[in-house]
């Protein structure tokens, strides 16, 4: 039986199944009748939040029917509500960005109820024809999930985004420096501002953003020990009315990211250089100490873009061209992996989240490596073949 409440507060039962319902009104219809919400839970508590959620957006007149509610109205609810607070700011960005740029343009003004799968995947496809697979596949990711929160608060029978067709990815294929590449570039960065940096990154594999997060606390000089554990975010200010982009720092997005890297001697040398240098600029007058390893001249922490334009100075001095600077982490991975590192021990040096992606981004060199193990067992096999005859 329901429980009687007072006037516009709803009201809540229990079904036969041990499940819970609430129901409240929401207006009157054309006719003058009253129109009824229900909301449907496995526990009286979890039906209470919804009826409550409800009657509060409905006494603010921010509440709107499910029926009636389009994709861009869910959007916006879903980023707020369900995102703000459970993701990392850069994450947020990167949804409400695929959302503004791709989704709202396309079907933000249908309704979620009527939302279809086919109309799902005519934008997919519309979004193959300009974009790289990569990046629709991000649009669907956010769609999916933004569907797949309505579907669990009961607001739509099924999530239109299941079942579509994505476009097929090309295998991405790690850009490295071969061996003479690489001396050329590292006899380049001496000469560079940033480039002891570079040389760094060389041996140790780490992403950009952590590298420019690197503070000196992060060293354990003692016994050659790197430990990453944060990285920079680029993110754009919510109180700002202009929304400028704003640099902070935070933890790595996955816990995989968090780990320590020992330091080859060469490595602990650069880093004891580079300290004294900075102590020695940090008696200057208008130097910031962010106790950062890596920072500008007065001491404020680096640009990204700024870095990827003096790697390109240091690969034009090198006499080279083409690459990124995310190949120094793909060569610190080819050399090692070319010396025999197990595959597990550099995923973990890499801090990436599983052993397949390792493996994925370095399979051309996987080939070379298994031929080099598979000729270690020249001898034994060929003795065992001899005494055979």
């Amino acid at each position: 039986m329901a429980k009687k409440r007072g006037q516009n507060e709803g009201s809540i039962g229990r079904r036969p199944d041990g499940s819970w319902w609430a129901r409240i009104t929401v207006g009157k219809d054309i006719k003058g009748n009253q129109k009824r919400k229900a909301f449907y839970g496995k526990t009286r508590r979890e039906v209470q939040r919804k009826m409550a959620a409800a009657l509060s957006e409905l006494n603010h007149g921010s509440f709107v029917e499910p029926s009636k509610m389009t994709v861009n109205e869910w959007l916006d609810i879903w980023l707020d509500d369900y995102k703000t607070q459970s993701v990392k700011p850069t994450t947020l960005l990167i949804y409400a960005s695929r959302a503004d740029k791709h989704i709202r343009p396309a079907i933000g003004h249908l309704k979620i109820q009527e939302l279809r799968r086919d109309a799902v995947q005519g934008m997919l496809n519309e979004l193959s024809k300009r974009l790289a697979p990569e990046t629709v596949k991000g649009v669907y990711i956010t769609l999916h999930a933004a569907l797949e929160q309505a579907f669990k608060n009961n607001m739509i029978s099924a999530n239109s985004a299941s079942g579509v067709i994505l476009p097929k990815a090309a295998k991405t294929r790690a850009q490295a420096f071969t061996r003479e590449e690489q001396r050329r570039f590292m006899e380049a960065a001496k000469a560079s501002y940033m480039g002891e940096m570079f040389l760094l990154d060389l041996g140790t594999g780490l992403r950009v953003g952590e590298l420019i997060s690197l503070t000196w606390s992060d060293i354990d000089m003692e016994n050659s020990i790197l430990r990453v554990n944060r990285t920079l975010n680029i993110i754009k200010s919510v109180d700002d009315s202009e929304r400028k982009w704003l640099k902070t720092f935070g933890t790595p997005k996955t816990a995989s990211s968090v780990r320590s890297v020992p330091l080859l001697p060469y490595m602990s040398e650069l880093l004891k250089s580079v300290k004294k240098r900075q102590d020695e600029r940090g008696n200057k007058t208008g130097y910031e100490d962010n106790n950062l390893v890596f920072a500008t001249r007065s001491g404020k922490p680096l640009d990204p873009r700024n870095t990827q334009r003096a790697f390109q100075v240091v690969l034009k001095r090198a006499g080279l061209s083409g690459f990124h600077i995310h190949c120094l982490r793909h060569t610190f991975a080819t050399r090692g992996l070319e010396h025999g590192i197990e595959l597990r021990v550099l995923q973990e040096l890499l801090g990436h989240s599983t052993i397949k992606v390792t493996s994925d981004l370095y399979t051309h060199v996987l080939p070379d490596m298994k031929k080099d193990s598979i000729m270690k067992l020249k001898d034994a096999i060929a003795d065992n073949a001899v005494r055979q005859v």
